[in-house]
């Protein structure tokens, strides 16, 4: 039954087709290989690979998009095209191990000692291998329980058909075309994710409260394209909860300290911040922000008055 779960998940959905759609045309389109088409093609396909492999996959294995097993085993298929992440992986490594430790001992993806220099690009480079290890090392473990084992036979099927799919596509495509439309935004996407990874969490070490440990992606705009998952707190406050639910409860970031509220987009571009001492941390922009969320919060307008789906402060 191709039934949504909540008729919001045709926002995810419309990411899935626009992946396959614009990976398509660099493969297929005589012309996407010039130069002034080929470059922003790269950077869309990016942004794409990073919405499906860490946005659409994580929040699909919070909240599977669809009520049936079926049409949602297909999306786990679809997410892992673009960065080779299973959503095996997803569940194991963050639903179950990242939530329970939250950054701290016994989080496999833990940032503690990765928080400043190259240290810290080296957390951003080999984050995939991080979580793939650890999946592998966890659902391949002597006498696992039933669900592990069931997980381990996702993750085995999973794997092959990426294996299969990414193998016969670039068998009877043209190599050159499928190296620079596929492989380049795929490399690009590991760095990204790791990156993401380590921004939810490292700046904000240096806070103890609990609503302030992890970083929140505060921008409009951002938040409409990543479906309210800028506002990382909430969600670890509120793991389980539906994608279009997270306005509801923006109240939770009147505690949240305004230093850890911040402007820039979660891609590795803004990763120059690194060079400078505090640079991921905004406390200006946190407070005016704030200041907006009481206005909204009073009048009730913390949904866009357009697509309600989203939160606009």
């Amino acid at each position: 039954m191709l039934k949504l779960e909540y008729p919001s998940n045709v926002g995810p959905l419309l990411h899935i087709a626009l992946w396959l759609g614009f990976l398509s045309i660099g493969l297929f389109v005589p012309i996407a290989t010039n130069w002034y088409l080929a470059v922003p093609l790269i950077i869309l396909l990016s942004l794409l690979n990073l919405s499906l492999t860490i946005g659409v996959m994580h929040m699909h294995t919070h909240r599977p998009l669809f009520v049936s097993h079926r049409p949602n085993r297909a999306v786990d298929i679809l997410c892992s095209l673009p960065g080779n992440l299973t959503a095996a992986e997803m569940r194991e490594v963050h639903v179950l191990n990242h939530h329970r430790f939250n950054d701290g001992p016994g989080d496999v993806t833990t940032t503690v000692g990765y928080e400043r220099g190259l240290s810290a690009i080296w957390y951003w480079v080999r984050y995939g291998a991080i979580v793939k290890y650890n999946t592998m090392r966890t659902i391949f473990a002597a006498d696992p329980t039933p669900r592990r084992r069931k997980t381990r036979h996702q993750f085995i099927f999973d794997l092959a058909m990426y294996v299969a799919i990414i193998g016969t596509t670039w068998y009877f495509v043209d190599f050159n075309r499928f190296v620079l439309f596929y492989w380049v935004p795929f490399f690009i996407t590991q760095v990204n994710a790791g990156y993401f990874a380590w921004l939810s969490h490292a700046p904000a070490r240096e806070y103890e409260d609990d609503p302030s440990t992890s970083l929140n992606n505060a921008g409009n705009i951002l938040n409409f394209l990543i479906f309210n998952q800028g506002y990382h707190s909430v969600h670890h406050r509120y793991p389980g909860i539906h994608w279009s639910q997270i306005p509801d409860k923006l109240d939770y970031m009147r505690k949240v300290d305004p230093g850890v509220i911040v402007p820039y987009w979660m891609v590795a571009q803004s990763g120059w911040r690194l060079a400078v001492p505090g640079g991921f941390l905004n406390e200006r922009y946190g407070n005016k922000w704030k200041a907006r969320l009481e206005t909204r919060l009073e009048t009730d307008t913390v949904r866009n008055r357009f697509l309600p789906w989203f939160a606009w402060i």
